[in-house]
């Protein structure tokens, strides 16, 4: 039984193009996907210090692992340096699929939208063929997390606007990362050398968490660790 849960909304028609272009890599991708356990880690913000919050390092982490372990995917593809002003390189890739882990700050989408339509425009070869499509990962809502950053529904209601005054021509998949909003699951929980900013892991281990349901549909859950 899977932990996570995917919620997709395509543009562009991304669901045409992948299924013709690059479907045995998403295939690859969701599968990595729904294997991940849910990370988490101690939250350093004030009033809430050392509750469970996403942890966007260990997921990334285990995002990697996993493409890895499939094989043929490349991490951290460089940018050329014509195109260096919007960033250093990109997650993942592979046969013309580029893989965007936004768990950061939710400014950073709209880069990542415009990159994704430069490359795509610019038939920019990043990962073996040229740009043909772009996912973006997210985190859903219901995990508690870091102040201002990205999660799924905003995102897609960003992207729903741009696209809808079509801002962006590029074939975009918006993935958001979910559990079930009750009950107890396993999870990976890491802890830091250091409490903020670190990536430098101390321990990681799977442990279980308990969630509860926060107060309607939309809101954060309640993570409590067992």
């Amino acid at each position: 039984m899977y932990v996570i849960l995917l919620q997709i909304t395509d543009y562009n028609n991304a669901c045409d193009i992948i299924a013709a272009g690059c479907q045995t890599e998403w295939n690859e991708l969701e599968g990595v996907l729904l294997a991940l356990l849910v990370h988490l880690k101690a939250s350093d913000q004030a009033r809430i210090q050392g509750h469970p919050i996403f942890d966007p390092i260990g997921t990334n982490d285990g995002i990697r692992s996993g493409l890895t372990a499939v094989g043929g995917w490349r991490t951290a593809l460089p940018i050329p340096p014509q195109f260096d002003f919007l960033g250093t390189d990109v997650d993942f890739g592979k046969n013309g699929l580029i893989v965007e882990a936004q768990f950061s700050n939710y400014p950073f989408l709209l880069n990542n939208t415009i990159r994704s339509e430069l490359f795509f425009k610019a038939h920019l070869n990043l990962s073996g063929v040229p740009t043909l499509a772009t996912v973006i990962l997210t985190k859903g809502h219901m995990f508690p997390a870091s102040n201002s950053t990205l999660y799924y529904e905003q995102a897609r209601d960003q992207l729903n606007s741009l696209a809808t005054n079509n801002v962006f021509d590029s074939p975009i998949r918006l993935v958001g990362l979910f559990a079930p909003r009750t009950g107890t699951m396993p999870v990976t929980w890491t802890e830091y050398a250091a409490t903020r900013y670190s990536r430098t892991v101390r321990t990681r281990v799977t442990r279980q968490c308990t969630v509860g349901a926060g107060r309607n549909a939309s809101s954060r859950c309640r993570l409590t660790l067992a």
